[in-house]
């Protein structure tokens, strides 16, 4: 965290009355009797979501009531309600020192609306108004009590050490990862015949050969990243190639096998422009990797933020084991 984010917290947590999470850079506290945390959003980088966990007489939010209020509120961009948990995505900038006040207003107004509708914070698992506290469950910034902590967090710990002793079958990874790349195969001829080359592509043909390897290998290893990676980049040629190869095939009425092998016959008679054909394979290639990086990226680090357990009161994380 950069000293400017970390001021932007600090001057946040002290207008709100709020505790900054050491770890995570999330503010938590109470305010109006609700527990709240204020966080970046992950919908949006550049917003700033507050989230709760509420009850109504026992039941859960009114959808309809939230939406009314978010729509007369230019203070919020939009929201989300899953069960109990209640996100508002808020206007003011994350980090933005100039729409503190902002922040302050828009927050004072939420928690009004909620006191005054007769919400009650619950936890965001069994839906108990017992007191519950801000926490890191498995990466996910949850409002839990303190049974349904020890709960998911003795869960969590099963699972994971149930995914450490499961073996890795490359083999079947490789041929996951590749039932994957053909997925984007597909997508890199459907967008060529249209006339496109996008970033889809890339996206794609990392999400489905990643998660090809990691359903069918058993678990998704540092080896089947880079396995999957390469058999990414291998794919993304073929499937340009076969593009291209559709298209001579239709314009010489050709098969598709011959169309195929006679690419590099037809570059070196320049029947076909070579640099064209070029500039568009590393064009391509440059869209693949802006959507494969990214993917890979949010894959390690998901990976490991599933093993981040922690409560944010007592600012101390424990890899995969909770506090018990």
């Amino acid at each position: 965290m950069s000293k400017s984010q970390q001021n932007y917290l600090d001057q946040v947590a002290q207008r709100l009355h709020l505790t900054a999470d050491a770890q995570s850079g999330i503010l938590f506290g109470m305010q109006g009797g609700l527990h709240m945390m204020l966080m970046r959003s992950t919908s949006n980088q550049n917003f700033v979501s507050l989230v709760f966990s509420l009850t109504h007489s026992g039941q859960e939010p009114d959808a309809a009531e939230i939406k009314a209020f978010v729509k007369s509120n230019k203070l919020i961009v939009n929201y989300s309600i899953r069960r109990s948990r209640v996100e508002f995505i808020l206007k003011p900038r994350f980090g933005s020192f100039k729409q503190i006040d902002q922040l302050e207003q828009v927050t004072g107004e939420v928690v009004s609306l909620l006191r005054t509708g007769g919400y009650q914070s619950c936890c965001q698992n069994c839906g108990q108004t017992a007191e519950t506290d801000a926490c890191i469950m498995a990466g996910v910034p949850s409002l839990l009590c303190d049974s349904c902590y020890q709960q998911l967090g003795h869960n969590q710990e099963q699972i994971q050490q149930e995914s450490a002793g499961k073996p890795e079958n490359v083999l079947a990874g490789v041929v996951g990862a590749l039932l994957g790349c053909l997925l984007g195969v597909g997508c890199i001829v459907l967008l060529g015949q249209l006339g496109y080359v996008a970033a889809l592509s890339g996206i794609v043909l990392a999400v489905c050969s990643l998660k090809g390897y990691e359903l069918l290998g058993g678990r998704l290893s540092t080896k089947g990243i880079v396995i999957a990676c390469v058999l990414m980049l291998a794919m993304t040629y073929v499937g340009y190639r076969l593009d291209w190869a559709i298209t001579v095939a239709k314009y010489f009425e050709a098969s598709l096998t011959d169309s195929y092998r006679a690419i590099p016959y037809l570059i070196d008679e320049e029947i076909l422009d070579g640099g064209v054909y070029t500039g568009e394979l590393i064009k391509l290639y440059a869209f693949t990797l802006i959507g494969a990086i990214p993917t890979i990226i949010s894959s390690v680090k998901n990976r490991k933020m599933a093993k981040v357990t922690y409560r944010m009161q007592s600012q101390r994380a424990v890899n995969s084991t909770p506090e018990f």
